[in-house]
């Protein structure tokens, strides 16, 4: 398909998904019950970005690109090979590469799209009333939290912040979980700080400021530790003018290979973990690298440990050691974490396979901000299921999108910046 028609049809597409995940939002927080049809309908996204990818799009993939794409499909070979290895069943191997198909085609489809400038301003028309009814809506939560609770009583948000040595409320406006506000709002102020710099937008410093307050709001360090790593970033790129995307490559590669060298290394190491640092996420992990251990580092194949088919089709929490834990009898398998399957199911072969593929993808995108944004959402998936998750895969991939498809370039920002001023 030529590009004429790339451009009138994939950006629609593409912001029609960043523009229904937001209204998920919203539907979720108003009922659950009402948002399981469009959590069905949401399912499709993987589906669709492969068609796009496959029948639509036509790009040039630079080696980065080809590399990220024969490791990832190695990653999914490996995966299938170990788990017949186990005797897994097709079922259980079947609904886990669904699940394992979400990442990279929905990352490469966001990074390879091309969009005109005018889709970078609707994107801020979209972003500029939902922070006032961010701001309309924590008013309502702090002046009225008996009211509000009522009326979004499916709100993932309940449970206090710690902040300072006291428990204090989460606020999220819009949003359903306090991750997903502050995640947000973290990007956006990537983006309008991008375009403030490049004059193509008013009071930048302003907007950026409450995206500040919105993360602080949601009572999220990590993120907030992200949202200044990143805003530090963009001001180390307009001083020196320096593309910082295999520093970022690096980074990435270093931070889980320590990690899963540290606990492979010893048994120790994993017992002090988890004496330690008392959190489900940490049992999953640790229960994860037994099951390495276990498989002599091989991985114990898909639907073991950690995975949307250890839950959903295998059922092992009903009779493996987790199967007390309150996080699991509430149903709450996997939702916050994203490596422990990988190193438990697909072992070392299969974690380095994938970590490599990220990496590659980290450099192979053209735009140091688009890189910026994708690492952000790897160092999100050491402590979450983001890296599985429609919503972040959409939200952030929608503005990897925006960040790829600039005419200009991040070298000419600098020179834009000046002019502006």
């Amino acid at each position: 398909m030529n590009d004429a028609k790339q451009v009138s049809i994939v950006p629609h597409i593409l912001f029609g998904m960043f523009i229904l995940e937001l209204i998920f939002l919203m539907v979720k927080k108003v009922s659950l019950a009402l948002y399981g049809p469009f959590d069905l309908f949401e399912k499709l996204f993987p589906i669709i970005a492969i068609g796009l990818l496959v029948a639509v799009i036509k790009p040039r993939l630079n080696y980065k690109w080809w590399a990220a794409l024969m490791l990832y499909l190695g990653y999914l070979m490996y995966g299938i090979a170990i788990s017949l290895a186990n005797q897994k069943g097709i079922k259980i191997i079947l609904v886990q590469l669904y699940h394992e198909l979400k990442f990279f085609p929905m990352v490469m489809l966001f990074a390879v799209a091309r969009c005109d400038e005018i889709w970078t301003k609707r994107t801020i028309k979209v972003i500029k009333p939902l922070i006032l009814l961010c701001i309309l809506l924590i008013f309502f939560q702090a002046g009225a939290p008996g009211a509000y609770d009522a009326i979004f009583s499916s709100g993932g948000h309940f449970e206090p912040g710690h902040l300072g040595g006291r428990l204090v409320p989460r606020f999220v406006g819009w949003f359903w979980h306090p991750g997903q506000s502050a995640l947000f709002f973290t990007i956006a102020a990537v983006l309008i700080s991008v375009e403030y710099h490049k004059g193509n937008l008013r009071f930048g410093n302003s907007l950026v400021f409450l995206c500040i307050v919105f993360v602080f709001c949601a009572i999220q360090r990590l993120e907030l530790m992200l949202l200044f790593m990143a805003l530090m970033a963009l001001k180390v790129q307009r001083a020196f003018n320096i593309d910082y995307r295999f520093i970022l490559a690096v980074i990435v590669f270093a931070f889980f290979t320590w990690l899963i060298s540290y606990l492979s290394w010893d048994k120790d190491n994993v017992w002090y973990v988890l004496e330690n640092f008392e959190s489900p996420r940490v049992i999953f992990l640790v229960e994860a690298v037994f099951v390495l251990f276990e498989s002599s580092f091989w991985g114990g194949g898909w639907g073991t440990i950690g995975s949307h088919a250890a839950a959903d089709v295998a059922n092992v929490y009903e009779y493996n050691a987790m199967k007390d834990l309150w996080w699991v009898k509430l149903g709450q398998y996997f939702y916050d974490t994203y490596w422990p399957h990988v190193i438990g199911e697909t072992g070392v072969p299969g974690y380095f396979l994938l970590l490599l593929s990220m990496t590659f993808m980290v450099c192979a995108l053209e735009r140091p901000e688009a890189s910026l944004l994708l690492f952000l959402l790897l160092l999100t998936s050491a402590l979450s299921s983001n890296a599985q998750s429609l919503y972040h895969l959409t939200i952030f991939g929608w503005f990897i999108t925006l960040f790829e498809s600039d005419p200009y370039g991040w070298r000419h920002s600098k020179s834009q910046a000046a002019n502006h001023y």
